[in-house]
């Protein structure tokens, strides 16, 4: 596969043509995206066969010596003295593409020798740094413009960790990573978010502790580190000093899932200077309005579930040729058949016309339409015209018996959120739940946290939840727990010190909440009968009533009175 530079394009065209005399092609154009006054950003296209896969992305090239790539490419050609074809000549250059995918799409489309030959051509910075290790591009990859405009986004970033790591046969997992919150009094908190280990399940990791002391904030502070915005910002970070992570974290993209009355996290990218859109997706009541004002909706999650699914289905069949890739819709059909009983998945049809072949297997229930969603869907109907067909509104629906399931409201948000974090899902992605109980019962919530494991281990992905729930914190091992606290000398979060993994709710409620854990009501009863009676009595009157925790209880009081 070659490499060829067109010219001049602009940051808004983002399709640069292929070459009728070159069937398989990377092929780039000018970018005018401006870092900090550094501008590397090339568009970028992928060419097989002669046709152009579905795939956006971007290459960011750095050119020694210059501030402008596309506008050195351009004079270069301009002179005669390049015919566009990689590699440059006579100059020292690196690059990073903008999604890791870039790598599994080269090596399933080429094989790996091929793949090699064409990120040799490129230069590809994480290649030269860990592999190849050629010391005339050290200055390069130590350089300002590379820091702050190849590796400016999440997506370049995570390339640049891990892309590489095709060539070596290792595993991409996400590692430990610290946090250094930077509290309202200006202390740095460490959050030592832990996710290698060789046993226990580290898969998620927790925040707890009582409202209004930080979890929240934590949530978006992290968020805006990570994707460089808000307090996060290169600039900000350069003037305060602030280091907020131990080392860049190697996650891909972070979900957010928010369904609390109150929080105030980013809703989209859009307003951001960053062209990696899909690094970060959020899921909640709010939405930005035609205005730009805010409203909420509570019909959201119904409505993304329909939308994810099909996005789930339809990213399926674009990107299966990747050998290594998880397939979507199966993983989330299993994974969902194991919380209920349904027989399907649909959508509700209000225009059967045009579904052409598809609108012959409607189901018809209550004189309303469904269609039954598999992966062959693709085959039949392209993806804008199935979404013009449905009510996305009505969410996704449950089939069983040639009936609507009957699902509670707890339920229904529990598989939207499932449905929508599967949806935006790639390999090594980061989902962060905020407080996931305040709609699902304790049931549930340990449900929902074995549901969350099992999409998230195929994926190799990750969560972390901002909760109170001491159910959840119980399927966590106690290094993933982070306790929120202030015991009047400014925020604290500590670890608890015994095993939470499988461990009494009890112990958890007393180290976590302290003299307000929720047992204190079961507790002031018990002293107040103690007043009357002495435990042997009470013990007795209890009768069947009395259970082994509340025996403890009892004589535990007597022994102190």
């Amino acid at each position: 596969m070659k490499i060829f530079y067109h010219g001049q394009g602009s940051w808004s065209s983002n399709a640069p043509s292929g070459l009728h005399t070159e069937p398989n092609l990377l092929a780039l154009s000018g970018n005018n995206w401006d870092d900090y006054g550094t501008k590397t950003t090339l568009n970028a296209s992928l060419y097989f066969e002669g046709q152009r896969l579905d795939f956006d992305f971007h290459i960011k090239v750095l050119i020694e010596g210059s501030d402008y790539t596309a506008a050195t490419l351009n004079e270069m050609k301009a002179s005669g003295g390049w015919d566009g074809f990689f590699p440059i000549p006579s100059c020292n250059y690196v690059t990073l593409p903008s999604d890791i995918e870039f790598y599994s799409i080269i090596e399933s489309k080429l094989g790996l020798e091929n793949a090699r030959r064409l990120l040799d051509a490129l230069n590809d910075a994480g290649l030269q740094k860990n592999i190849i290790k050629d010391d005339v591009f050290a200055d390069l990859l130590a350089s300002s413009g590379f820091s702050n405009s190849l590796l400016r986004e999440s997506g370049a970033t995570k390339s640049f960790e891990d892309g590489w790591r095709i060539f070596d046969g290792t595993s991409i997992e996400i590692k430990n990573f610290k946090l250094n919150l930077l509290t309202k009094d200006q202390r740095i908190r460490p959050v030592p978010f832990r996710f290698e280990s060789h046993l226990l399940p580290y898969d998620i990791n927790v925040l707890i502790g009582p409202n209004g002391i930080g979890k929240s904030y934590s949530i978006k502070s992290l968020v805006e580190y990570w994707l460089k915005t808000g307090i996060g910002d290169l600039k900000l970070l350069e003037e305060s000093g602030h280091q907020p992570f131990d080392k860049a974290p190697n996650f891909r993209n972070l979900i957010l899932v928010s369904y609390s009355p109150f929080e105030e996290f980013e809703l989209d990218l859009e307003q951001h200077r960053l062209q990696d859109k899909q690094a970060y997706t959020y899921f909640g009541f709010r939405h930005k309005r035609p205005d730009g004002s805010i409203g909420i909706n509570r019909n959201l999650p119904a409505y993304h579930s329909a939308m994810s699914i099909i996005k789930a289905i339809y990213d399926d069949t674009r990107l299966n040729f990747i050998a290594s890739r998880v397939q979507k819709f199966p993983t989330l059909k299993e994974a969902l058949s194991n919380a209920f009983a349904f027989e399907h998945l649909a959508v509700e049809v209000t225009d059967p016309s045009k579904l052409g072949f598809l609108s012959f297997g409607l189901r018809t229930i209550n004189d309303k339409q469904y269609l039954l969603l598999d992966s062959n869907i693709p085959q039949f109907v392209i993806q804008d015209v199935l979404m013009t067909a449905c009510d996305l509104e009505k969410g996704v629906i449950f089939l069983k018996d040639e009936a609507l399931c009957t699902l509670s409201s707890g339920q229904r948000l529990f598989t939207y959120i499932a449905i929508n974090v599967v949806g935006e899902l790639k390999e090594n992605s980061l989902v962060v739940i905020d407080e996931p109980e305040l709609f699902l019962h304790p049931t549930l919530e340990i449900e929902f946290v074995s549901l969350l494991k099992t999409v998230l281990e195929p994926f190799k992905s990750k969560a972390i939840l901002a909760t109170h729930s001491l159910a959840v914190v119980r399927e966590v091992p106690s290094k993933c727990v982070h306790i929120f606290r202030d015991e009047g000398h400014g925020l604290d979060v500590v670890s608890p010190p015994f095993e939470t993994f499988g461990g009494d709710m009890q112990r958890i409620s007393s180290y976590v909440f302290g003299d307000k854990s929720v047992t204190k009501p079961f507790e002031d009863f018990l002293v107040k009968q103690l007043e009357t009676y002495t435990s042997e009595q009470l013990i007795t009157l209890l009768g069947s009533e009395i259970n082994e925790e509340m025996t403890m209880a009892i004589l535990r009081m007597e022994r102190h009175r």
